[in-house]
């Protein structure tokens, strides 16, 4: 039995369930109500490529208000079931890895034989695209036997040809109806021999003492591995892959354990004979052409079953004369296995599979084929141990809560006096805050008066020291220029950048590359520096210009720096020679003025 039969939450509330036979896809969203089954939303597409047919009813779905998401399981015929006989007592269960093993050896034979039914000559002639006598008269001839009229020239030049390539060349299907159901094939069968494997244990086998049966379920990884995969791109996470037929078993009453199950899906049947609440007997049947009666009474047949044993129909899709008819020929009493969720678009195996899937019927009718493969016996499972655990931390915690409750009153009373000496500490708390921050006060406002202080004596020595230094420092400059211009040189402009621009003060090095500078002009910085641009009549007056201006200007403690003279247009156009230069008055690193030489004394000149 399911461990999510103890532990109900650990099954969803709500639960996707799809539905194909190969060619056509059902899905329907059911919910758990108690221990019943309500169906939300239901949706069909008949497309044959199961990955659009996913989307489809999806969005179908989707637009019936389906929130999307949560877990699915999946119904089809590419998943085998059948009854294996192991070794294995179920009470005493081998390791998970060994079981596997065991399982796979019985099952993968089967599935191989299962998977060769889904030939693409099966499928046309379960699609009604061509009878079973076109068939085998496309057989004979890819064997190369001779046709029945003898034409042994004709069976030679078809042999050993593609089964479909052979129905369409001899007229009997159309191309498109080849598509469809390679198509459809593709989703049936597996090339790799990898499988994956569920079961469910049995009772013991009566003629063969210590070996028991076990319901088991195959079905290829790789396919299983693409309906995951088709399912992801949606959001949906697939949890399980059963077979098509066999599922409705986990419908049938719990107190019914001896009876037969009789179900059918179009061209497909399965007989079932349950005994003392567990399988004793499975046949699976495939006859595409066979009508659901003979299905049934094929299937019934073969299980050899007591008279009067009650046996149960479930059949899909729904046939009411069905039941009847059966009565009638086999002479015994039959129940129709109906649920209120079965009906349009959702079927009894369906319905069935979600019983199993959410822990509502019983575990051992029915096995599907989990992704990511079986899990371990309870006893191994993490869940088992995280709820052993939890009840473990339970019971210390109980043991803990008994201990505090005895200690509780002794530390009451000892609560009591801490608190009363706790509300004298934080009285004193309180008075020291007051006076920490009146503190805080006060030293925010000598930290305000010093601020002040400051700016009023950066302001006295702007006034005091600043403005007269630099006012002396022009005047000298405009005065030292109109000694040393002559009737050959106009000055045109003289220019003082601003001193906030940093680029302005730079290493006296860097000043002028093309000059150099003295031994201690690296570590000296620009405080104070003039552009002067002027022009001259010829190229000598231009340079004793610049000499006159380089000696006047050691007089003030400027350097001469960057000197251009070039030929270019004067004042009216006339041709001359250009002069550019820089004066610049140096400071080492700590502000202090360089004094090159003491200034001459002069009076400062005026100009009108």
């Amino acid at each position: 039995m399911k461990f999510n039969r103890f532990i109900p939450f650990a099954a969803p509330s709500q639960l996707l369930v799809c539905e194909t036979d190969g060619f056509s896809l059902r899905a329907a969203v059911l919910r758990r109500a108690d221990h019943d089954l309500n169906v939300l939303y239901r949706a069909q597409t008949e497309q044959v490529d199961m990955a659009e047919g996913l989307s489809d009813v999806l969005a179908a779905l989707k637009n019936q208000g389906w929130q999307g998401g949560g877990a699915a399981i999946l119904l089809s015929p590419a998943v085998f079931s059948t009854l294996v006989e192991l070794p294995v007592n179920p009470k005493k269960p081998r390791p998970l890895a060994q079981m596997l093993e065991l399982v796979r050896w019985e099952a993968e034979p089967l599935l191989l034989q299962h998977v060769t039914r889904w030939s693409v000559g099966h499928l046309l002639v379960g699609q009604g695209y061509m009878t079973e006598e076109q068939a085998r008269a496309v057989m004979d001839l890819q064997q190369g036997k001779p046709s029945a009229n003898g034409n042994l020239a004709m069976a030679e030049q078809f042999s050993l040809r593609r089964f479909g390539d052979l129905a369409v060349e001899m007229g009997y299907i159309k191309r498109s109806q080849l598509n469809a159901c390679l198509t459809g094939q593709e989703w049936l069968k597996s090339g790799d021999e990898a499988i994956e494997c569920g079961w469910a244990a049995q009772g013991a086998v009566e003629d063969i003492p210590g070996t028991y049966n076990w319901l088991v379920s195959c079905v290829h990884r790789s396919l299983l591995q693409r309906w995951t995969d088709a399912f992801a791109r949606h959001g949906v996470k697939l949890r399980a892959m059963y077979p098509l037929t066999g599922c409705s078993a986990a419908l049938l009453p719990a107190a019914e354990s001896n009876a037969v199950l009789l179900e059918t899906q179009p061209g497909l049947g399965l007989g079932a004979r349950l005994a003392g609440g567990s399988y004793t007997a499975l046949r699976h049947y495939l006859h595409p052409n066979k009508a659901a009666l003979d299905i049934c009474l094929e299937s019934y047949h073969a299980l050899h079953a007591p008279p009067r044993e009650p046996v149960w129909l479930a059949c899909w899709p729904p046939a009411p004369e069905l039941a009847a008819e059966l009565e009638h020929m086999l002479e015994v009493d039959i129940q129709r296995l109906p649920h209120a969720a079965a009906g349009d678009g959702v079927s009894p195996g369906m319905c069935g599979a979600a019983y199993h899937a959410l822990g509502l019927g019983e575990a051992t009718r029915c096995a599907g084929v989990r992704v990511g493969g079986p899990l371990p016996p309870v006893a191994d499972r993490l869940e088992v141990r995280a709820a052993a655990l939890a009840l473990a931390l339970f019971a210390l915690l109980g043991v803990a809560e008994l201990s505090l409750w005895v200690r509780k009153s002794s530390i009451d009373s000892y609560k009591q006096q801490v608190d009363a000496s706790w509300r004298s500490i934080d009285e004193a708390v309180k008075r020291i805050n007051a006076k920490t921050a009146e503190i805080g006060q006060i030293k925010d406002k000598i930290k305000s008066l010093r601020g002040e202080q400051s700016r009023l004596e950066n302001l006295a020595h702007f006034y005091d020291q600043d403005i007269p230094e630099r006012m002396y420092l022009v005047k000298g400059v405009l005065g030292m220029l109109q000694t040393v211009v002559d009737d050959e040189v106009v000055i045109e402009r003289l220019d003082e950048p601003d001193k906030s621009d940093k680029s302005a003060a730079k290493p006296a090095a860097a000043a002028n590359p093309a000059q150099p500078a003295g031994p201690l002009d690296a570590k000296r910085i620009e405080a104070e520096h003039f552009e002067l641009e002027a022009w001259a009549l010829s190229d000598s007056a231009a340079q004793t210009f610049v000499k006159r201006v380089g000696d006047a200007a050691a007089n003030w403690d400027l350097q001469v720096t960057e000197s251009k003279v070039a030929f270019g247009k004067g004042p009216l156009n006339a041709n001359g020679f250009t002069i550019k230069l820089r004066l610049v008055k140096l400071a080492e690193p700590d502000g202090k003025i360089i004094r090159l030489s003491n200034p001459k004394s002069y009076e400062t000149p005026t100009f009108e």
